[in-house]
């Protein structure tokens, strides 16, 4: 059972073989279409739930990873198959404790969470095996098992992984979620996550975001006696916007400046993102910080060099981490074992992306 609320973090590092039960289906274009009809029927049910006990809607956006672009490839690649199903599901959130916004955000994922769940296995929901989904499921994170019809005939089986976010970061988490098409989620979001965990920020669908101790900035992983703060949440100018929040930090009297790499990125395509374009952006921002003179300052790594080294040894731990992750030894059949080995063979060849890119 999942012990903490399955939000983006979680989405990272999930896959979909949570139980056997699923292994024999190719998730393919058309499987996630009929997924796709199985979620608006909730949605439907589930906005008409919570108007009855007095709560505002949720939105239930669309699939994520790599099953993004699903419906362009029903007409260009209709037999591609996915590893899995991610859904990305926006709750409102609720002013439910005395403390801060954190503690509400997660108090209503529970609670939207629970009365889903109560809704699918009490009202017996067409298409869902009930028995496995209440076996994987509680308020903390909600796995689907789905039953979808297949072009071969018969039914199967697919996971339908539930994550979460809320609706005032729908933009971001939208734009951060969207991965390189037909790679990996987690392959562009190790990169984020790796940089911002260099930086002692954090970069994921909640916005770029701080913690401080009093007015000092502490570590992003400290818990006791910090304030988390946002610093943005806008895609289009997020890589400057961390620039400049240094930059204010170290209180220099010398005018922002940023190095011409910087200032001449086009960002990232929400629509298309490229790993490329997000290494360039990560560069630019290196050389903009050494111009500033940010490093051994505000920042602790001295140069710009030595900065982009510790993003790429961080990113090589992550990706490793995912290479020798346990999920993969429940790998039984033939398509789980071929697609591990596609996954595992994607994640070297991005280690060595990232290693010449980022020097």
């Amino acid at each position: 059972m999942i012990q903490h609320i399955k939000l983006f973090e979680d989405f990272l590092n999930e896959g979909g073989w949570a139980t056997t039960k699923t292994q024999g289906t190719a998730i393919t274009p058309d499987v996630i279409g009929e997924v796709v009809k199985v979620m608006d029927y909730i949605e439907s049910e589930f906005t008409s739930h919570l108007s009855e006990i007095g709560l505002p809607p949720a939105d239930f956006l669309r699939p994520i990873g790599s099953g993004t672009w699903w419906k362009e490839d029903v007409e260009g690649q209709p037999d591609k198959t996915y590893g899995d199903v991610d859904f990305l599901v926006a709750y409102p959130t609720l002013k439910l404790t005395a403390g801060k916004d954190r503690e509400d955000e997660i108090a209503t994922t529970k609670v939207y969470n629970s009365e889903l769940l109560m809704l699918i296995t009490t009202d017996r929901m067409p298409n869902i095996d009930i028995a496995e989904t209440k076996k994987l499921s509680n308020e903390n994170g909600i796995k689907l098992i789905v039953e979808v019809p297949l072009k071969t005939g018969g039914k199967g089986y697919v996971q339908v992984d539930v994550v979460t976010t809320h609706q005032e970061y729908t933009n971001w988490t939208l734009f951060r979620m969207t991965p390189i098409r037909n790679v990996k989620g987690f392959v562009l979001g190790n990169l984020y996550s790796s940089f911002g965990e260099v930086l002692d920020l954090s970069i994921q669908a909640r916005g770029v975001r701080a913690k401080f101790d009093g007015q000092i900035m502490a570590p992003y992983s400290k818990r006791a006696g910090v304030d988390e703060r946002m610093i943005t949440a806008d895609a289009g100018s997020f890589m400057t916007d961390i620039a400049k929040f240094f930059w204010q930090q170290s209180g220099t009297d010398k005018p922002y400046d940023p190095a011409p790499r910087l200032a001449n990125w086009k960002g990232i395509n929400a629509n298309d993102p490229r790993f490329e374009d997000l290494c360039e952006g990560i560069k630019g921002l290196a050389e903009t910080l050494e111009k500033l003179g940010e490093f051994g300052t505000t920042i602790k790594y001295k140069s710009a060099s030595e900065f982009l080294s510790a993003v790429v040894s961080q990113y090589d731990k992550k990706m490793m981490s995912q290479f020798n992750a346990s999920k993969f030894n429940k790998a039984a059949s033939p398509e789980a074992k071929k697609a591990v080995d596609k996954i595992r063979s994607m994640i070297k060849e991005y280690i060595s992306k990232a290693s010449n890119l980022l020097k």
